[in-house]
C-alpha cells in the first residue's frame, strides 16, 4: 500500500490504481467515487467524528491492484458513539446519489432499472437490488437497512464495488433513505485510540470479478485455510434433514413419536438402496423459552431463545446416544439457536446479557456444548440463527472485536474436538469472518425451502449469494429439499441439481415411503460419495444484477469442474420470478464468468440429451415456464477433435470423484471411479472414436459415442479413447 489523503486537505488529490478505479477527497473534505474521474455515489460527506479531526478518513492505494482503501482510525478514545440506529454510523461518509454531477450516473435509469446490488446484513445475506440511484432497495424490514459488497455497474457491465477488508461486524453500508451512508455501525459505542477499520473499493469488467478480487484478498490477508470439498460425512454423502422445510419438522409419522418417525424414514431410505451419510436432528430436540408445539398445521418459525442444550424429556425421552443407535450409528449433525437469558448456563458462564437473550462472552459454553457432541456422536455443529445472536444482544455490538472473539471462539474449541461446524442465518459479516476459522464445512445460502418466498425465489436467492460464497471458499448448502410430488410438484428434479451442483451438502427431507428413487442416482456414485463440481453454482454478474427473483428475466448460473484436458462448464437457467407468464432471454456463453469458453465445446443439453458442437461465442435463446429450467454441460473440444461429456447419468457429469480426464495424443485418457460400477461415459466426435478396453459405440448423426466401463473392486480404472 502506498499513498493516501486526510479528509480535508486543502488539494484535491484523486487515487486511482493502473486499472482505472478513482477516489478523490477534495479540498472540502467530500469524497467521490468511480472509475475514470466519474462520480458513481454521488458527494461524499464525512460525520462529524471525521470532520473535527478525532477520526482520520484517509486513502490508500496499491497500484498493482484494482482496488482503492478508505481507512478510518481514532486518533483518540472515543465514547458515546451510538447513534441509535445500525444503519446511520457516527463515524464514515454520507454519500447522496442524487447529487452526483450532472451526466455521472453510472446507467440510464430507464434503459437499466436494476444495476445496484447489495447483500443485506439479514439471514442469508439476502441479495437486492435497485437502480441507480442506489435507493428503493427491498430489504428485510425486521433487519436494519444495511447491505455490503455494495455493487453498481453500468451498461457495459463496468463494477464498482464497497466491501470491508476487516472488522467485518463493526463495519455497515447503510441503505435506503436516499443516502449510502458508510462507517462504523450506529451501535458501535466506544473504541479505543488506534481502532482502524479499512473499506475497500473495487473496479472490474463485472460483478462477480469485483466479488473475486475482494474474496481472494480476504483469503490472502488471513492465511485462510479451507478444510476443502470432503471434510464431513455432509460434504461426501447424501444426508437426512429435519429442519424447516423437512417432513419431520415438529411433525411426526401417524402413530409414531419423533424418534420413530426419523428412524422410519432413514430405514426406508436405506431399504431404497438410499447410501445416506449423516442424520440432522433439529431445534424440535431441546427445549426453548416457548417451545414450539408437534403436529401442528401452523407454519411458523419463531425466534425463541434456547433454555438448554439437551433433548426434551417429551420428546426424546431416552436421549440422542440412543436414537443415533436406532439409526445405525450414522454420524449427527445437531442443531444449535440463541441463547435465553433464563437458560441455567446463563448463570454459570460469562455471558453477555440483553433483555430475554444472552450471549457467551468467552468460549466456555461453547466448550461444554462441542463437548457433548463428542458424547453423542455428533460430527457437524450446525449454528443457527447467527443473525439473532448479534442482532439479539446489544454488548456484542457495543464494542470492537466482540463478535470475531465469540465466532473464533467456537472455531478455536470444535477443531480441538475434531467437530466441524455449518454457519445458517448469517450475515455477509459472519460468511467474511470465516476467513479466519477453520471448521466451517457449509454455509446456507438462502431462505428455508418451502417458506415465505416461492421455490424459483429461494433459487435465485441461493444462485445470487453463492456469488458470496463462493469467492470466500465457502461451501454452499441449498438447504434441505423434497422429492415427493405432492408437496414438491415437479420441482424434486430442480432442487436437486441445484443441491448437487452447491459443493455442499444434499440434503433430503421426504417422509417415510415418498421419496423419488430417480433422485439419487443423479447426485451420487453407488457408495454414496457425492458427485460435485469443484465449485459452487453461482448466478453470472448479468444475472445477479438483474433481479431475476422478482423480474421476468432468467436466472443463469454456472459453477465448473476442472481437468488437466480443461474445463467443463455446467449452466443452468431457471424461472424464478413468481408468474405465470414465461420468461425469455438469451444465453450468451461470453457472460459466464468463469465458465466463459475460450474455444468450441460440446454442448450438452442434459435433459434433451442431445450434443451440439458451438463455438465460444454462441448465443441460444431461453424460454422458460413458471418454475422451469434447462441444463447444459459445456464439455471442451479437445485437439484430437474429440470431447468427454462424462456419466451423464449424473447432473455433474465430469465431477471428480466419478471421472478424469487428461488429454493425450490424438485422444483422452480416463480415469473411472466407483467400486463394482458399470459406468457409461459419454462423449461427441465427428468420427467414430476406438478403444482396446470396451467397444465404442458412435452415433454418425449426433456424433454421440458411449463408452461402457467395469470399475473393479478396488474403486478405479483407466481407458484410453482415441480418436478415429
Amino acid at each position: 500500500m502506498h499513498g493516501g489523503c486526510r479528509s480535508g486537505q486543502t488539494a484535491p488529490v484523486p487515487h486511482a490504481t493502473a486499472s482505472g478505479p478513482i477516489v478523490s477527497v477534495d479540498d472540502t473534505g467530500t469524497f467521490r467515487i468511480g472509475p475514470d474521474g466519474a462520480d458513481w455515489l454521488g458527494p461524499g460527506r464525512p460525520t462529524a467524528a471525521v470532520a473535527d479531526g478525532r477520526v482520520t478518513a484517509t486513502v490508500e492505494v496499491d497500484a498493482d491492484r484494482s482496488w482503492v482503501v478508505i481507512a478510518l482510525e481514532a486518533l483518540v478514545d472515543l465514547d458515546g458513539l451510538a447513534t441509535g440506529a445500525f444503519d446511520r454510523p457516527s463515524v464514515g461518509v454520507e454519500f447522496t446519489p442524487t447529487d452526483r454531477r450532472v451526466g455521472d450516473h453510472p446507467v440510464e435509469q430507464e434503459a437499466q432499472p436494476h444495476r445496484a446490488l447489495a447483500f443485506q446484513h439479514c439471514e442469508f445475506a439476502l441479495p437486492a437490488t435497485a437502480g441507480a440511484d442506489l435507493d428503493g432497495f427491498f430489504l428485510l424490514p425486521h433487519r436494519p437497512p444495511t447491505g455490503w459488497p455494495l455493487l453498481v455497474s453500468d451498461h457495459s457491465g463496468r463494477t464498482v464495488m464497497l466491501a470491508p477488508l476487516e472488522d467485518f461486524h463493526e463495519q455497515t453500508i447503510g441503505l435506503n433513505g436516499g443516502t449510502v451512508r458508510v462507517g462504523w455501525h450506529g451501535d458501535l459505542e466506544r473504541v479505543p485510540r488506534g481502532f482502524r477499520t479499512e473499506l475497500g473499493v473495487f473496479t472490474g469488467p463485472s460483478a462477480r470479478s469485483c466479488l473475486e478480487t475482494w474474496g481472494s484478498l480476504l483469503q490472502e490477508r488471513a492465511g485462510t485455510v479451507r478444510p476443502g470439498r470432503w471434510a464431513d460425512e455432509l460434504a461426501r454423502r447424501p444426508s437426512y434433514w429435519t429442519d424447516n422445510g423437512a417432513a419431520y419438522w415438529y411433525r411426526t409419522e401417524p402413530g409414531l413419536d419423533a424418534a420413530s418417525s426419523i428412524v422410519a424414514a432413514v430405514d426406508d431410505l436405506r431399504g431404497r438402496g438410499v447410501p445416506l451419510g449423516a442424520v440432522q436432528l433439529d431445534s424440535w430436540f431441546y427445549p426453548h423459552v416457548e417451545s414450539r408445539p408437534f403436529d401442528t398445521d401452523e407454519w411458523t418459525v419463531p425466534p425463541s431463545a434456547m433454555v438448554a442444550w439437551e433433548p426434551r424429556d417429551d420428546v426424546l425421552p431416552d436421549g440422542i446416544p440412543a436414537l443415533r443407535r436406532r439409526l445405525g450409528d450414522p454420524p449427527l449433525v445437531a442443531h444449535i439457536r440463541h441463547l435465553s437469558a433464563q437458560a441455567p448456563i446463563a448463570s454459570e458462564v460469562p455471558v453477555h446479557l440483553d433483555g430475554p437473550y444472552a450471549a457467551p462472552a468467552t468460549a466456555e459454553a461453547y466448550e461444554r456444548w462441542l463437548d457433548q457432541c463428542v458424547a453423542w456422536g455428533v460430527e457437524t455443529f450446525e449454528h443457527d440463527w447467527l443473525v439473532e445472536v448479534f442482532f439479539g444482544v446489544r454488548e456484542l455490538r457495543s464494542e470492537p472485536g466482540r463478535a470475531r472473539d465469540w465466532q473464533e471462539g467456537i472455531d478455536r474449541a470444535a477443531s480441538e474436538r475434531g467437530i466441524t461446524l455449518q454457519w445458517c442465518m448469517g450475515t455477509p459479516a459472519d460468511l467474511a469472518r470465516s476467513t479466519t476459522l477453520t471448521q466451517v464445512t457449509s454455509v446456507r445460502t438462502c431462505g428455508d425451502h418451502g417458506y415465505i418466498a416461492t421455490a424459483g425465489q429461494l433459487w435465485a436467492w441461493f444462485a445470487v449469494t453463492n456469488a458470496l460464497a463462493r469467492v470466500l471458499g465457502l461451501m454452499p448448502f441449498k438447504d434441505v429439499f423434497r422429492t415427493d410430488a405432492e408437496v414438491a410438484g415437479a420441482n424434486g428434479e430442480p432442487e436437486a441439481l441445484l443441491s448437487a451442483l452447491s459443493t455442499g451438502p444434499v440434503g433430503l427431507g421426504d417422509r417415510v415411503g415418498r421419496f423419488d428413487d430417480a433422485i439419487v442416482p443423479r447426485i451420487c456414485r453407488a457408495d454414496g460419495l457425492l458427485v460435485k463440481p469443484d465449485v459452487p453454482v453461482a448466478a453470472t454478474s448479468a444475472s445477479m444484477l438483474a433481479n431475476p427473483a422478482f423480474n421476468p428475466t432468467p436466472l443463469v448460473a454456472e459453477c465448473h469442474s476442472d481437468h488437466p484436458a480443461g474445463r467443463w462448464c455446467y449452466v443452468v437457467t431457471m424461472h424464478c420470478c413468481p408468474t405465470d407468464d414465461p420468461v425469455d432471454g438469451v444465453l450468451d456463453l461470453a457472460d459466464l464468468d468463469d465458465g466463459r469458453p475460450d474455444g468450441d465445446v460440446v454442448l450438452w443439453d442434459w435433459r434433451a440429451r442431445t450434443a451440439e458442437r458451438v463455438g465460444p461465442d454462441h448465443r441460444r435463446p431461453i424460454h422458460l415456464g413458471r418454475e422451469d429450467w434447462r441444463y447444459l454441460v459445456l464439455a471442451p473440444l479437445l485437439d484430437s477433435g474429440m470431447a468427454v461429456i462424462g456419466d451423464v447419468e449424473k447432473f455433474v457429469t465430469a465431477g471428480d470423484s466419478r471421472v478424469r480426464v487428461r488429454a493425450i495424443d490424438g485422444g483422452v485418457s480416463l480415469v473411472v471411479l466407483g467400486a463394482g460400477e458399470d459406468v457409461t461415459v459419454t462423449g461427441w466426435s465427428e468420427l467414430p472414436p476406438r478403444s482396446s478396453t470396451a467397444p465404442v459405440v458412435h452415433d454418425p448423426v449426433s456424433g454421440v459415442w458411449e463408452l461402457t466401463v467395469a470399475v473393479p473392486a478396488r474403486g478405479w480404472t483407466t481407458v484410453e479413447v482415441l480418436a478415429g
